[in-house]
């Protein structure tokens, strides 16, 4: 059981692709400690972006930081406050987003973690790497140093949206659903096109006139195109 192995780790990771449970892990795992610590285990959550430090926050209840907001970074003197002789005042450090840590984040997260304090990483290594340098959390869990518990099944819920499933059908090298037949709205769907000219004009003709029409979206306010590349046919500036 993934929640036993990590009350009993000084380190652990938690990963797997969305709607697996990896946040209803966690919040079961705090659950779990409260009712055996009462308040006395202080319990620090972070995350590398304020939307995931927010999200996590949300959906179990705990107060959550930034990673820079939790070490206290001083622009003045352009370092963090909580390093080796300030360390935080944690007993359980948990970090969400993981795959975002690069060498550097992590580096000065890990000096500023009391030498008594356990750590707990969740993250979905599937997902793009960090900005900076290295790949920690895949790093970590290829060395197979490291505790770790990969969550798989796709929960009911999540099961209703085609993006998550379509997502690990991706991941496991298969081909995404097709666009549902019936008039059923969906959050996914696959439109073909042979070249990057009916590329552009289908995107166009969707943004303008099919996406509002079907889901009530203004073109400008609601709808972001993501593009792979700059320049060309189908970048972002022709």
């Amino acid at each position: 059981m993934p929640l036993v192995e990590a009350l009993n780790a000084k380190v652990f990771i938690l990963t797997g692709g969305p709607g697996v449970g990896k946040t209803t892990a966690v919040k079961s795992l705090l659950a779990i400690l409260k009712k055996l610590q009462g308040c006395s285990l202080r319990i620090a959550l972070c995350a590398p972006t304020g939307r995931a430090a927010k999200r996590l926050s949300e959906t179990t209840g705990w107060p959550d930081k930034t990673i820079h907001r939790l070490l206290e970074f001083d622009p003045k003197a352009f370092r963090f406050k909580h390093d080796q002789a300030n360390p935080l005042p944690a007993d359980l450090l948990i970090v969400d987003e993981a795959s975002m840590l690069d060498i550097v984040l992590m580096n000065n997260l890990l000096k500023a973690l009391p030498s008594q304090a356990a750590l707990l990483l969740i993250g979905d290594v599937d997902q793009l790497p960090s900005v900076g340098p290295g790949r920690v959390l895949a790093d970590l869990i290829e060395s197979g140093k490291t505790p770790t518990a990969r969550l798989t099944e796709i929960f009911r819920q999540a099961a209703c949206s085609r993006i998550i499933v379509n997502a690990h059908r991706v991941n496991q090298g298969q081909m995404p659903l097709p666009t549902p037949e019936d008039s059923e709205l969906s959050d996914f769907y696959f439109v073909e096109a042979d070249s990057p000219e009916a590329i552009h004009d289908k995107i166009l003709y969707l943004v303008t006139e099919r996406i509002p029409k079907r889901f009530g979206l203004h073109p400008v306010r609601d709808i972001q195109v993501l593009t792979p590349m700059h320049r060309g046919g189908v970048g972002r500036r022709r």
